[in-house]
């Protein structure tokens, strides 16, 4: 990865999950990367061990501080209101986050001649019958988060054609791994609370495409470095759908809790909430030459192991 040499980077949402990892990855790459994080969901604790990083407490809604940071060559544009649910009760915030905030980015990077790689979600899809899902199926959101990561992608789309910024867009499915949050472990917290019963937002039938961190982190730096991923929209899944109700199971079987604890379903969904995600990477997997490599099954002892709750 000797193009990272020299060259300075720019991390939105750089103490965030995914941030984070990256910026782990990107510190032993290049001496000139920038975290610039409002800390909403990021944590000072994710970054503060790595070695020469400037950590910038900032909001992607503000421009003018935006435009106050050195100039860069690339921006992993990773900065966002993640939660679906806080979309649907908050969605002027959520747009202005999330829209109104990757625009803010574009402008610097227009103004930097940057190259951006932007994070979106698989939550453009919504509810879809094609699956898995292709790249080419269009957007149909559910949520104010997904029609706000859609504007995100037409503004990126757009500064690219219209202005030739170099501009590459991934699209996440479930994302996990150390230190993530989510579903996996929203059902850890629970399961610590009380062993006894597990809740399931829904009816457990839904179902997620989960992938493992450092697999998504190779993909954003393949991402930013191939010349063939310029002007693409990529998947980054397993190419896998698992139900939340056999996750469940499987982490009660690794805990030892099978026959013990009673799975609950709500059977009452989230305004917004997608049924199924399973996503086609057949498209990354030709052009970037990028494949996943952990199975969630391979894991989830590991992870369940990291919050202590078995030894």
């Amino acid at each position: 990865m000797d193009q990272f040499k020299g060259n300075s980077i720019l991390v939105t949402g750089g103490a965030g999950f995914i941030g984070s990892h990256l910026c782990k990855k990107l510190s032993s790459l290049s001496s000139n990367l920038t975290i610039y994080d409002n800390l909403s969901n990021g944590k000072v604790e994710n970054v503060k061990h790595l070695p020469k990083v400037n950590f910038v407490k900032a909001d992607i809604r503000n421009l003018k501080k935006l435009y106050s940071q050195e100039k860069t060559d690339l921006v992993y544009h990773l900065a966002a209101q993640v939660v679906v649910p806080y979309s649907m009760e908050n969605p002027i915030e959520d747009f202005e986050t999330n829209a109104g905030g990757t625009l803010n980015v574009l402008e610097k990077a227009r103004k930097d001649d940057a190259r951006v790689v932007f994070a979106s979600s698989a939550a453009v899809y919504g509810n879809t019958t094609q699956l898995p899902t292709p790249e080419t199926h269009g957007f149909n959101p559910a949520s104010c988060y997904g029609l706000s990561k859609v504007v995100g992608e037409q503004y990126c789309n757009m500064y690219s054609k219209q202005y030739g910024l170099e501009v590459t867009i991934v699209r996440f499915a479930n994302v996990y791994g150390p230190k993530c949050h989510g579903v996996i472990q929203d059902f850890l917290d629970k399961i610590s609370r009380n062993p006894e019963q597990l809740e399931i937002i829904g009816s457990g039938m839904q179902s997620r495409d989960f992938v493992h961190i450092h697999d998504v982190v190779d993909a954003l730096l393949l991402s930013a470095t191939s010349d063939v991923a310029i002007g693409e929209t990529f998947n980054i899944g397993f190419g896998k759908t698992t139900t939340i109700i056999d996750l469940a199971k499987t982490i009660l079987r690794i805990l030892g809790l099978s026959g013990k604890t009673v799975i609950k379903p709500t059977n009452t969904p989230w305004r917004g909430d997608i049924k199924t995600i399973w996503f086609d990477i057949s498209k990354v997997k030709e052009i970037l030459k990028w494949a996943p490599k952990i199975s969630l099954e391979d894991t989830m002892k590991e992870l369940i192991m990291e919050r202590k709750i078995i030894g």
